[in-house]
C-alpha cells in the first residue's frame, strides 16, 4: 500500500481543520465532466475533540450533484473516527483517516485492496490558510480507483 495511505501522523488533524474553519467556495468538475460550484463549510469545533464539515456540489443548471456531512472526533481510545453521510452512498459510512502531508487530509472508505467493492478516497489539500482543493477518487466494484471530481476552493471573506 502506498505511503499516502498509512495511518495519519499529523499530530492534531482536528485542530488543523478547526484552524481552517469557515466557508469556502469555488469551481469544480464532476465525474461526468459537468461544471459545478462547490461549497465547503468547516464548522468550528463543538469541543477540542470533534468537528464537522459539509460539502455541496451544485451544477451550473442548479441540479444538486452531491452533498455530504462528515463528523470527525476522538473516541475514548483517543483515535480519530469519521462518520459520513451523503446523497451518493446509502446509509451511514465510516471513513478512515490517512495523511499525505502536513496540510493535506485524506479520508478513505471501503477496502482499498478489494477490487470487488466500492472504494472512495477524499483528499482535502490546503495550499494556504484560505485556499484548498477537494478531490474525490472512487471506483465501483470491478473498476480501478481513478480521479472522479475536484473543486478549487477559496475561503469566503468574513
Amino acid at each position: 500500500m502506498p505511503a499516502v495511505w498509512q495511518r495519519a501522523t499529523m499530530k492534531d488533524p482536528i485542530g488543523f481543520l478547526a484552524s481552517r474553519a469557515g466557508r469556502y467556495s469555488g469551481p469544480g468538475v464532476a465525474h461526468d465532466t459537468r461544471a459545478f460550484t462547490g461549497v465547503l463549510i468547516i464548522d468550528p469545533p463543538l469541543n477540542p475533540a470533534n468537528l464537522s464539515y459539509r460539502f455541496t456540489a451544485t451544477a451550473t443548471d442548479g441540479e444538486l450533484l452531491h452533498t455530504e456531512i462528515a463528523c470527525l472526533g476522538r473516541n475514548q481510545g483517543d483515535e480519530i473516527e469519521i462518520v459520513h453521510i451523503s446523497n451518493n452512498i446509502p446509509g451511514l459510512q465510516h471513513f478512515q483517516l490517512a495523511q499525505s502531508a502536513d496540510h493535506d487530509l485524506v479520508l478513505h472508505h471501503g477496502n482499498l485492496a478489494d477490487p470487488q467493492s466500492f472504494r472512495e478516497i477524499v483528499h482535502l489539500a490546503f495550499s494556504s490558510e484560505t485556499t484548498a482543493r477537494l478531490s474525490y477518487d472512487w471506483a465501483r466494484p470491478g473498476e480501478a480507483i481513478v480521479p472522479q471530481s475536484w473543486v478549487e476552493l477559496v475561503k469566503d471573506s468574513p
